[in-house]
């Protein structure tokens, strides 16, 4: 046969009679050949290559990445995965791979570009966020409403009848830090709950950070009695502190983490959370830019919704703790 046939039936299948393409792709499996993505991409001015960017490689980034990988392989994709690990120049090293020709696009996951990307310097590559907008740029974006999560989960904690309510808050480079702040301190408002600058902690995502905030915090003269977590590593690291404490979860304190990662389920105890559908949010994130790549409409804006999962780290307060209560206690 031809080359031309040979490509066609690798390529446009449905373009040749039955016969010759089984005939082609029984040769094809005998041989097993596979494709050269990347000399196709290259013949038709694109590497057929999509660069993910992470600021780590936390296994709810590794989530979202899976999520998109399942697109981008279907649509013959390759999906890398840069870990920036919030330092800039590595950020703008990821971004230069698109410029170099190494990538078609970019799905990012830090809400931050590059100072050297910024309006008025170099121009964007074909990009997709997830999680947060980038601010003043019209880039699409597939988030969840983290406000709406972080009410839900204060809420279910002040109709177990808690009022004394703390959040570990996550790190101040993220925008979703803010947002769930706001979402806490709306639900306190609504309950008619005083909002008291300490019982928030500043923490960083880290189970280290929310082991030192529940330490803080329960070293107060009157200790919460529930905890909103900005996500589940700082409720993990809250817990374990807790247990060293002498305290357990949830007879002493309420627990409420976010995002809902695997292990989540299979804590001890098993954790009340705000699911983030982050399989999802990367399957979107992979379809958007591919539609973009191929010149298509895209969507300014997809908001997929939160679930506040509710398990055994949660509990109506069993009695006030005071400091001074718990000094005499271990007398």
């Amino acid at each position: 046969m031809s080359v031309a046939t040979v490509s066609r039936a690798l390529s446009h299948p449905e373009l040749l009679r039955r016969d010759t393409r089984d005939r082609v792709m029984s040769v094809v499996g005998r041989l097993g050949y596979r494709p050269n993505l990347l000399a196709r991409g290259l013949r038709r001015g694109r590497t057929r290559a999509i660069l993910l960017v992470a600021p780590n490689l936390s296994p709810f980034f590794l989530e979202i990445f899976a999520g998109a990988e399942d697109v981008a392989r279907q649509a013959d994709f390759a999906l890398l995965l840069g870990n920036s690990n919030g330092d800039p120049e590595r950020e703008e090293a990821c971004f230069d791979q698109v410029r170099s020709g190494r990538a078609d696009g970019i799905i990012l996951l830090t809400g931050v570009a590059p100072a050297a990307y910024a309006p008025g310097k170099r121009p964007l590559p074909p990009l997709v966020t997830v999680l947060e907008r980038l601010p003043g740029r019209a880039v699409p974006v597939i988030r969840t409403d983290h406000r709406v999560g972080a009410t839900e989960a204060t809420r279910h904690l002040v109709e177990l009848g808690h009022r004394r309510i703390a959040h570990i808050a996550g790190s101040q480079r993220a925008p979703s830090t803010a947002h769930r702040l706001e979402g806490y301190r709306a639900a306190l408002e609504a309950a008619a709950l005083p909002l008291s600058p300490e019982l928030v902690y500043p923490g960083d995502f880290t189970m280290q950070s929310g082991a030192a905030g529940i330490e803080r915090l329960m070293a107060l003269d009157e200790p919460p009695s529930a905890l909103l977590c900005g996500n589940d590593e700082m409720a993990f690291g809250a817990i374990r502190m807790l247990h060293k404490l002498g305290l357990t979860v949830p007879r002493d304190v309420s627990i409420v983490g976010f995002d809902d990662q695997n292990m989540a389920a299979f804590y001890n105890p098993p954790l009340t959370t705000v699911n983030i559908p982050r399989h999802e949010l990367g399957r979107r994130a992979a379809l958007a830019l591919i539609q973009q790549l191929e010149g298509r409409d895209v969507a300014h804006e997809v908001v997929l919704p939160t679930r506040l999962i509710v398990r055994e780290s949660t509990a109506p307060p069993a009695r006030r703790r005071t400091r001074a209560g718990r000094r005499r206690e271990s007398r």
